[in-house]
């Protein structure tokens, strides 16, 4: 135990309670954990006081590093292998088919800010649905190549619709970016159908979410607030089970899940066949 101020070993036991019981989760993400616990207040210098005692933390041991992300300072590492076996085992581990091809609804994942991607992956995994992070506005070079997708996929017989589930800030912009993509994609003639699935009015209620105020230098803060009133919510703020659960819930009332599992039976047979092509290679290696 150190000669810290009460309060801010208080954040740091708070924040060790929030990674132990889901973890990695980036600074951000943590901070609003905290303010939504009533912890600190939503405010800068509150935002630096937990950036500096998980500093501290880390340092001293207290919390493991692996507990917190910096999704925006990751390595470009090149993909290696020891030898033919290694990047057979590789090849095997990454093998899946495409549960596309017996679904008739396609399914896309949007989510505004690339600190929580981490979490949307995990869930995303295990159903094949293709995430896209925009950081914001998406470019017309992302917009151009989601058009392209979709295209394909409203060209197979066996698909009929396209959907994609954003989640994003409840902000003046969080909420324009939903009209935008619409817009945009129509310019590009692809109109998939696309719902907010969160952050809304409703989410900010039901679990008390802190609220700062819309930024004045928004143009679209006047508009903004003549609706809903001068509330912003940051996506980050929504604990993260609801986040992963309304994530889930929304891809399963989607997706065909009994296809679905059909195709992952498939692909669990296939894997026994590629299992043992590795074993003959590796039975060539010893000779």
């Amino acid at each position: 135990m150190t000669g810290r101020q009460e309060k801010t070993q208080n954040i740091i036991d708070q924040a060790h309670d929030i990674l132990a019981a889901f973890h990695p989760m980036t600074l951000r993400q943590v901070y609003y954990q905290l303010v939504s616990r009533q912890v600190i207040k939503n405010s800068v210098s509150s935002y630096h006081a937990v950036s500096k005692a998980l500093i501290d933390a880390r340092l001293e041991g207290i919390i493991p590093w692996r507990w917190i992300e910096d999704r925006l300072r990751r390595p470009r590492s090149v993909p290696m292998w020891d030898d033919l076996v290694d990047f057979a085992e590789a090849a095997l581990n990454s093998y899946r088919r495409d549960v596309w091809a017996t679904q008739t609804h396609y399914l896309e994942v949007w989510l505004e800010k690339d600190a929580l991607s981490g979490i949307f992956e995990d869930v995303l995994e295990e159903y094949g649905v293709t995430l896209n992070v925009g950081r914001g506005y998406d470019g017309w070079s992302s917009l151009y190549n989601a058009a392209e997708r979709f295209q394909e996929c409203s060209e197979r017989p066996v698909r009929y619709a396209v959907t994609v589930l954003y989640f994003g800030d409840f902000d003046p912009s969080g909420e324009d970016m939903v009209r935008s993509l619409r817009d945009r994609l129509a310019i590009l003639r692809s109109e998939p159908e696309i719902i907010k699935a969160a952050l809304t009015v409703d989410d900010i209620v039901q679990y008390s979410l802190p609220s700062d105020f819309t930024k004045t230098t928004d143009t679209r803060s006047q508009a903004h607030i003549a609706k809903h009133g001068d509330v912003a919510v940051e996506l980050d703020a929504l604990p993260v089970d609801i986040l992963r659960t309304r994530l889930t819930d929304a891809i399963e009332q989607r997706m065909d899940l009994t296809a679905l599992q059909v195709v992952k039976d498939l692909e669990a047979s296939e894997r026994l066949k590629l299992i043992e092509a590795l074993q003959y290679i590796q039975g060539e290696e010893e000779v």
